[in-house]
């Protein structure tokens, strides 16, 4: 008799919106402009540490969070931390804007549109999670 094999498959859920944002100002008065021009409430979080693939090594990332009226979790995340990149693959992209349990009453695009007036802002651009090495890494953002 021949044995049968089971193989489990583990898929990621990404079930958040991301936007890239590029901005050369400070993580701070991004998200103060962010909180004005989006009438959030963002506020910083505890730096989220991320084990790098050289050996023993880490690196820090700054993390703002708020939870709107609808339920939707706002997180921005600086891509350049102390010792490296949160997504290596996107390095010219300096802060992502993902967006959790994202309402039917919020339009990426217009999302988007309203960064992109930021005076701070140069450009903001949607990333397809599901095409990123280091999606993962997203994963580890918890709700505010």
């Amino acid at each position: 008799m021949a044995k049968k094999l089971h193989i489990l498959k583990l898929e990621e859920d990404f079930d958040f919106i991301l936007l890239g944002i590029f901005c050369a100002y400070r993580d701070y008065r991004l998200c103060f402009e962010v909180n004005r021009k989006l009438e959030v409430s963002m506020e910083r979080q505890s730096d989220l540490e991320l084990k790098m693939e050289k050996k023993g090594s880490s690196c820090l990332f700054p993390v703002f969070s708020c939870n709107t009226t609808d339920e939707e979790f706002y997180f921005i995340i600086g891509n350049k931390g102390s010792n490296g990149y949160f997504a290596p693959e996107m390095k010219q992209v300096d802060y992502f804007l993902m967006i959790r349990n994202y309402s039917r009453y919020s339009v990426i695009e217009d999302i988007a549109n309203q960064l992109k007036e930021l005076k701070i802002v140069s450009s903001v651009i949607e990333i397809d999670v599901s095409q990123l090495k280091s999606a993962e890494n997203f994963l580890l953002l918890e709700s505010a």
